[in-house]
Order: structure tokens, then C-alpha cells, then sequence
């Protein structure tokens, strides 16, 4: 299903990246889709229509068709951004714990990946132990875990103020990596014939993307303001790029979207290659 921004809406975050990212500073389109000029802003009607069939996804836009799709995640910025895919679905919140040990991983990239597996997982079960489900569905849970890497120092979600202070006094002139590990499960409701069968997965994959961020010094008296905005609480690191605390990086290597908590290509990519096999 298309989402449409109509006149009066608030700009959803496909418009506002393509602003920023792309040096956009319209953004808004009148019936022809045309862009219009900043001149003429105010008067601009906001008419933006994003579809499964355009972008990468068109590759296997028969294939989403005939799945049901379920993102495992609350985060408002994966849903949106999931939206700008043009994707229709369900948002399912996992209730994994998110409690794996990170002396076992060497690498960063694979705690987010198995972290983002787990959510997957505990949202797969859930589905396919809920009775209301239709026989014979089929579904695509996707999940996705977001950590700042600073020289192997693991940073997730700040737990207080000051611990938001700390991570952005580490990461203040310094560059970091964002590791985000994403997982998805294809799998369909089984029959209810009285047999004692269990839905098995078609197909289960994780990956995760790398993106490398450079921070400009912070005084001490920004990283207090941002942390009294309120943006830093529920992001990795204690930033947002796509906010108040994209101003604080002054350079990115590799996938924008991924700093923001979805690498959209890679993703798109994943889906396109687990669809077309199954």
C-alpha cells in the first residue's frame, strides 16, 4: 500500500533525509511531482507517494505481495523508515531482553547481528504460537539492533544524563563506527489438523552493516544542551544523526540510514535475495 503525505501533514523522515542528505531544501512536490521552488514553499502541497514496486524492492514487489510483513521493533525512527520503503506492516515489539554477553564477541557487527536475531526469533514464536493467526500465512519479521562502536568499546542506550555525558565526551573529536545488525524470518503458519505440527522457518538470515562517523570537538556546554533536549536518552551512542545531533558529526563513510538504525540498501538487498529464493 502507498503512503501519502497529503496537504498539512507532517513530512515523514523519507522527505526529510532526502532534504539533508541530498541537499534537498524543497522537498515538497504539487500534483505534476514536480519539486517546487523555496519561494513558493508555503504554498507547496506535500503529495509524496512511495510504493513496494519502485526503489530496489520493485525486484520482488510480486514476492511481498504474498507475505505479511512484521517489523520486531518500537523504535519510531525503524518505522519510519521502513515506511519510506513503501512496506505495509505490522509492528510487533520483541520482548527479548537484549542481555547477551559482549565478552563473547570479538566483533561488534556480530552482537548487533545476534542481538537483532534474537528479536526476530522471540516475535516468530510468539506468532506462530497466537491462535489467531490465519492457517497457512506467511510472514517476514524483520529485526534490527544499532550499537556505536568506539574503538571496541561497545556504547548502547545511555542509562541516566551522565552516562550520556560520558559517551559524548568519548566520542568528541574521535571517529566511531555504527554497527547495525539486522535479522529476518520467512515462515508460514502451519495447518491446525490436529497433528502436533510447528512452523519452521523457510528461511532465517542475519547480517549487519558498518558506517564510520567523525565527531567535531564538543565543548562541555553542547553536549549539556543536547543532553537536556532529551534527543540523546534512547539512542545508541547518545546521538541522533537525523536530528539535533547530526550537527555534532562532521563526516560519515558508508550508509546514512544505518547511523539512523536501518541500512535501507542492505535490507532491501536481504529481502530481494531471501524472497526470490523461497
Amino acid at each position: 500500500m502507498a503512503q501519502r503525505w497529503r496537504p498539512g501533514a507532517r513530512a515523514g523522515v523519507g522527505e526529510r533525509v532526502r532534504r539533508r542528505v541530498f541537499g534537498c531544501e524543497v522537498g515538497r512536490f504539487g500534483r505534476s511531482g514536480v519539486e517546487r521552488p523555496a519561494s513558493r514553499l508555503k504554498r507547496a502541497k506535500v503529495v509524496l507517494v512511495c510504493e513496494a514496486s519502485s526503489g530496489m524492492l520493485h525486484l520482488c514487489r510480486n514476492e511481498l505481495k504474498q507475505v505479511k510483513v512484521v517489523l520486531a521493533s518500537q523504535s519510531p525512527r525503524r518505522q519510519e523508515l521502513m515506511g519510506s520503503l513503501g512496506l505495509t506492516f505490522e509492528t510487533i515489539v520483541s520482548t527479548f531482553d537484549e542481555d547477551l554477553d559482549k565478552s563473547n564477541y570479538p566483533e561488534a557487527a556480530d552482537y548487533a547481528a545476534d542481538t537483532a536475531f534474537h528479536k526476530v526469533q522471540d516475535v516468530f514464536t510468539r506468532i506462530t504460537e497466537d491462535p489467531s493467526r490465519e492457517q497457512g500465512d506467511r510472514y517476514l519479521v524483520i529485526g534490527a539492533d544499532t550499537v556505536v562502536d568506539l574503538g571496541g568499546q561497545v556504547m548502547e542506550k545511555p542509562s541516566d544524563k551522565q552516562h550520556a555525558f560520558e559517551m559524548l565526551k568519548q566520542l568528541s573529536g574521535n571517529s566511531h563506527r555504527v554497527h547495525t545488525g539486522v535479522a529476518v524470518c520467512h515462515f508460514e503458519i502451519p495447518r491446525r489438523d490436529g497433528s502436533d505440527g510447528k512452523a519452521v522457518p523457510l528461511a532465517f538470515t542475519k547480517c549487519s552493516e558498518t558506517t564510520a562517523v567523525t565527531f567535531s570537538d564538543l565543548p562541555d556546554e553542547v553536549i549539556h544542551a543536547y543532553i537536556e533536549s532529551g534527543e540523546p536518552m534512547d539512542k545508541a551512542g547518545s546521538y541522533g544523526i537525523q536530528g539535533a545531533g547530526g550537527s555534532m558529526v562532521s563526516g560519515i563513510q558508508g550508509c546514512y540510514f544505518n547511523v539512523m538504525g536501518l541500512p535501507l540498501n542492505r535490507l532491501s538487498k536481504v529481502l530481494i535475495d531471501l524472497l526470490k529464493t523461497n
